[in-house]
């Protein structure tokens, strides 16, 4: 598994302000996907923890904590 970095570019007012970023994204591998589906569509909360040799990557799901409308 490979952590893959690219650079996007946002162009505002007729490319007159660029806005340049790198984003970082991990591919999943298929033997997971099945794991992983009840998850999609929902907003994560991530923590990273950096071990030894090692990146330790913990997603859970995040509560909605807005009011309630009625």
């Amino acid at each position: 598994m490979k952590i893959r970095s690219r650079k996007t570019k946002k162009q505002y007012f007729g490319k007159k302000i660029v806005y340049e970023y790198t984003a970082l994204s991990i591919g999943i591998p298929t033997r997971f996907h099945k794991d992983v589906e009840p998850f999609l569509d929902t907003d994560l909360k991530m923590h990273l923890k950096l071990e030894k040799n090692r990146i330790v990557i913990v997603l859970e799901p995040r509560q909605n904590v807005s009011a309630n409308r009625k």
